[in-house]
C-alpha cells in the first residue's frame, strides 16, 4: 500500500526532528500502541540496550512515558507509550477541516473575510501567549515563547547568533520551529505565517523586532524568525 502525502510529510518531519531511529520508534508506538523494550528492539532491529538509550532521550523530551506493564505469566515488563505531546506531531483531521473552513470563508466573504478572521485569531493567540511569556530579559521571553510553542507540537527551539552590531551588544536570537501542525493550511494560505510572526512580535514586546526568515509552508526545513532588541 502506498503512503499518503500526509503520512510521507509526517515521516520526513519526524526524521528531521528526532533522527531516523527515534523517528521510527515514535512512528511504531503511534501505529501499534504501547510496547515493552523487547518488542520495540525487535521492530527496530537493534539491541535492547540501544533501544533503552533511545527511549531515555524520548522520555527526557517528554515524547514517551512509561505505562502499565502488560499482564504476562512471568515478571511484567515495563511498557512505553507516546505522550499527548508526541501525538500532536502527527497529522490530524483538524488540519483538513481547518483548510476547508478557510476555503469556505474565502468563497463566501473573499480575502477580506479571511484576513479579518486571521486578525481575530492572532489577537486571541497573542492574549494566551502573553500570560506565558510575561516580562523579563529578551532571552528569557524568547525561551518561554519557544517552550509554549514546543508544548503545542511545533518542535520549537532558540538558537543564539552573534551580538555584533546588535543594539547594546545584545545577541540576535532565532526562534526555530521544526514542525508545523498546520502545514497544509499554511501552504494554501501563507498569510497565516505573516500573522503568526506578528503575534510573536506583540507577545515579546514593543522593544523587540521579529522578522520572519523562512517557513516550512514555503519549502524550508523549518520556520525561522529572527528576534532582536530594538
Amino acid at each position: 500500500m502506498s503512503s499518503t502525502p500526509g503520512a510521507v510529510s509526517a515521516a520526513h518531519s519526524l526524521v528531521g526532528l528526532l533522527g531516523e531511529t527515534r523517528a521510527a520508534l515514535v512512528e511504531h508506538l503511534h501505529r501499534a500502541g504501547a510496547g515493552p523494550v523487547t518488542e520495540l528492539a525487535t521492530h527496530l532491529g537493534i539491541s535492547e540496550v540501544a533501544t533503552r538509550r533511545h527511549l531515555a532521550v524520548l522520555l527526557g523530551d517528554g515524547l514517551v512515558e512509561e505505562c502499565e506493564p502488560r499482564p504476562s505469566g512471568g515478571r511484567p515488563a515495563a511498557c512505553y507509550a507516546l505522550t499527548e505531546r508526541a501525538q500532536r506531531l502527527f497529522p490530524q483531521s483538524y488540519d483538513r477541516l481547518a483548510k476547508e473552513l478557510l476555503d469556505f470563508l474565502v468563497a463566501e466573504q473573499g480575502r477580506d473575510g479571511l484576513l479579518a478572521f486571521l486578525r481575530w485569531r492572532i489577537d486571541r493567540e497573542a492574549e494566551q501567549l502573553a500570560e506565558t511569556v510575561a516580562d523579563g530579559p529578551l532571552e528569557d521571553r524568547v525561551a518561554r515563547l519557544a517552550a509554549a510553542l514546543d508544548d503545542a507540537g511545533f518542535g520549537a527551539a532558540v538558537v543564539e547568533e552573534g551580538a555584533d552590531g546588535a543594539p547594546g551588544g545584545l545577541p540576535t536570537l532565532q526562534l526555530v520551529q521544526h514542525h508545523c501542525v498546520i502545514e497544509d493550511v499554511a501552504r494554501e494560505h501563507p498569510e497565516i505565517c505573516s500573522f503568526e510572526a506578528a503575534a510573536f512580535s506583540r507577545v515579546l514586546g514593543s522593544d523587540v523586532t521579529v522578522a520572519r526568515r523562512a517557513t516550512i509552508a514555503d519549502g524550508a526545513p523549518a520556520c525561522v524568525c529572527t528576534v532582536s532588541a530594538g
